[in-house]
């Protein structure tokens, strides 16, 4: 048996929700009907640690029955993944009974194709189906499914042996049975078709064998719903029996990549099932469902307004109260069943926590690895082993700046994939070519929605304009915005400028999605790759374009001054901050200030020289008038831009482009006609504490 899984780090909130909805409420009396459980959906981009979390979460409740399928292996019938979940439910656990399936079971016998029953002699079909049903029991199943029965992983259960059918899958659920069981388990089997046919069992169970051998779409819906039916009816069964009493935890299955492989299809059915038995029956069935999914596509609801159409719980505010404060009084349809919740991407701290384990100075490297992806667990793990080669090194800043263009984090891989190009594969690996393209060009607009409303994606196929916005938040690329100050440049601080009030900016930037910084700074350098002959926008016609269109709208002002810096027309840029530094109040002319100089830079990195350096040989070159009649503002507005890309902030202890910052806005705060103290006060963010 494998060992046990490592806790993946930052998912106590969604432990404590899924250890609260598994555990029943009275210690699992007997008859008694559980609550309400919700299909918990944990959303993440590609290396989020979706598979992780489901592992781990198995792991601790392997107390209980507990059971997975992982759908992007290969695509199944709703009732396959259900005897595949049944049989896995179905063996033993230390501390719970043993769960039977005697209807779902009985189904499985009679939806054998290989089956034929003799429906015209009701004696002779009773005869078939009892033989059928030892010759089950009694089946060899061979070494590799007998091995697989006595240990097997969480997921895949079935995905490392070949498995012929659904008889072989009621052969599993049956063996082990004793004669008296296996009796007591066809009766009950029996008795239930007879209730949801409404007449003899024989019948309904004859139909189900002729509608299994069907491939009418709606036999195989009927099939379909027939046997996820009986599977919960089961659970419901086992649940209200005698050893009931005994059953304190809830049945957990955790499925993975939903958004594979009819993953969405079967959950639907099962809550379409768990619907009808709890108006039919009271109560709530037994069976608590984690699954995972990359897009937002997955989950068919509750709707929200935001641009992925899908309410999402971040993971901190997740909770059983949660959930049932969200489902309406009167539900207009199943939506409500669902609960979506985004896997957290690792803070600072856990960065830190995570490179101790990788080399011994790697947590030294923590603020830059941390900036560049935000977190992103497999971004993270990749990026990190790349900085063990680098952080010993004599040259290591150096190297650092340089870290996304460096070689194959893989020293045996057969190409020279640098860092960058590895990550922009895998994080897209499921991007149409056409939408990818459109997410590279959108990367030259601030927000999702400047790309989409302005004549940026002008040259696209209809569909990917229409498309885009939706395709991005659905795969979770696109997160609020950022604050835009002194906590984004290596200073401290962060939403601290006002943006109402008389000290605010009057034309503040909108409360629109932003691309995720790491992806956005992976598409950023696809689109710096293009060239003039490219089929889609370079660099220059993109900024130029969204320049043009922000500078026709009133209130535009920012993002206006934002594309020109893009552009590099830093002399602009800086005539435009000098003369609103004595228009403006100094609160609102720093927001001003940081806003512009969010621009991203064509070429941000220059490994050759220092970050300094560069910003000043960049300020002399780009804006000579301004820097010759106003260095320190030239300077300042240089470093900023610079600053913007983490890469430009090292060494970590004491990042060199904060000395530069603090000493422009000092001279600035001498000799501008501006409020000198907070001019100071910004200053200070931006030096070193050693008290």
């Amino acid at each position: 048996m494998p060992g046990a899984p490592a806790r993946p780090l930052g998912i106590e909130s969604i432990e404590d929700l899924v250890r609260d909805c598994w555990i029943r409420p009275g210690g699992g009396h007997r008859g008694r009907r559980g609550r309400d459980l919700p299909v918990v959906v944990l959303l993440g981009r590609h290396g989020s640690g979706k598979t992780s979390v489901l592992e781990y979460l198995a792991y601790r409740a392997s107390t209980a029955p507990v059971a997975g399928h992982d759908f992007a292996s290969y695509a199944l019938r709703p009732h396959e993944v259900a005897a595949r979940l049944a049989f896995r439910l179905s063996m033993r656990t230390t501390h719970q009974p043993r769960l039977a399936f005697p209807r779902l079971a009985h189904g499985l016998v009679a939806a054998d194709p290989e089956l034929r029953l003799d429906t015209s002699r009701p004696g002779q079909a009773r005869r078939q189906l009892a033989k059928a049903t030892k010759e089950a029991r009694r089946h060899d199943v061979g070494r590799p499914l007998e091995a697989l029965s006595e240990g097997v992983g969480l997921l895949n259960d079935f995905n490392i042996v070949p498995i012929p059918g659904v008889g072989l899958l009621a052969t599993l659920l049956l063996r082990g049975l004793g004669p008296r069981v296996l009796g007591a388990a066809s009766q009950a089997g029996l008795d239930w078709y007879a209730q949801v046919g409404g007449h003899d069992p024989l019948d309904t169970l004859a139909e189900l064998n002729q509608r299994a051998r069907s491939e009418d779409p709606a036999d195989m819906e009927w099939v379909d719903r027939l046997l996820c039916e009986a599977f919960l009816s089961d659970l419901r069964a086992a649940y209200d029996s005698r050893t009931g009493g005994a059953r304190d935890r809830n049945c957990l299955v955790v499925l993975d990549n939903i958004d594979h492989g009819g993953g969405t299809r079967f959950l639907r059915l099962v809550l379409s099932v768990r619907e009808a038995l709890a108006v039919a029956d009271g109560g709530c069935d037994p069976l608590l469902v984690v699954a995972t999914a990359s897009t937002a596509r997955a989950v068919p609801g509750p709707f929200d307004p935001g641009p992925a159409g899908l309410r999402i719980r971040e993971a901190g505010r997740a909770g059983y109260a949660d959930w049932r404060a969200g489902v309406p009084q009167s539900p207009a349809d199943a939506s409500w069943w669902w609960y979506s919740v985004r896997l957290p991407d690792l803070t600072a701290g856990q960065v830190s926590q995570l490179g101790v384990a990788v080399a011994p100075r790697l947590p030294e490297a923590t603020p830059l690895v941390h900036r560049l992806t935000y977190g992103h667990p497999w971004s993270v793990v990749r990026m990190q082993r790349a900085v063990a080669r680098m952080i010993d090194r004599p040259d290591a800043d150096t190297a650092l700046r340089g870290i996304l263009d460096s070689g194959p984090v893989d020293r045996d891989a057969p190409d020279r994939t640098t860092l960058r190009q590895e990550a922009l594969h895998y994080l897209f690996q499921s991007t149409q070519p056409e939408h990818l393209q459109g997410l590279v060009t959108c990367a030259a607009a601030r927000d999702m929605d400047a790309a989409v409303n302005s004549p940026l994606l002008d040259g696209f196929p209809g569909r990917v304009r229409e498309k885009l916005l939706e395709e991005a938040a659905e795969r979770l690329c696109l997160v609020p915005p950022l604050s835009e100050d002194a906590g984004t440049r290596g200073g401290r601080g962060s939403g601290y400028l006002p943006v109402t009030g008389p000290a605010a900016h009057p034309h503040p930037l909108p409360d629109s999605p932003v691309l995720q910084p790491w992806l956005w700074q992976l598409l950023l350098r696809e689109l710096a790759g293009r060239g003039p002959q490219d089929p889609y926008p370079d660099w220059d016609t993109a900024h130029e374009r969204l320049y043009d269109w922000h500078k026709g709208r009133d209130g535009h002002l920012l993002d206006t001054h934002y594309h020109q810096l893009a552009l590099g027309r830093l002399e602009e840029v800086v005539s435009r901050l000098d003369a609103s530094l004595r228009a403006l109040p100094t609160t609102a002319w720093l927001y001003e200030l940081y806003a512009i100089t969010a621009a991203p830079m064509r070429e941000p990195v220059d490994v050759a020289v220092t970050a300094s350096q560069r910003a000043d040989r960049l300020a002399g070159e780009l804006a000579p008038d301004g820097f010759r009649r106003n260095r320190a503002l030239t300077l300042l507005v240089t470093a900023l831009w610079l600053a913007a890309d983490p890469r430009n902030r090292l060494p970590s202890a004491q990042p060199e482009l904060n000395f530069t910052i603090s000493a422009t806005f000092r001279d600035l705060a001498l000799h501008a006609d501006a409020n000198g103290a907070v001019l100071r006060s910004e200053a200070a963010r931006y030096e070193a504490r050693t008290a």
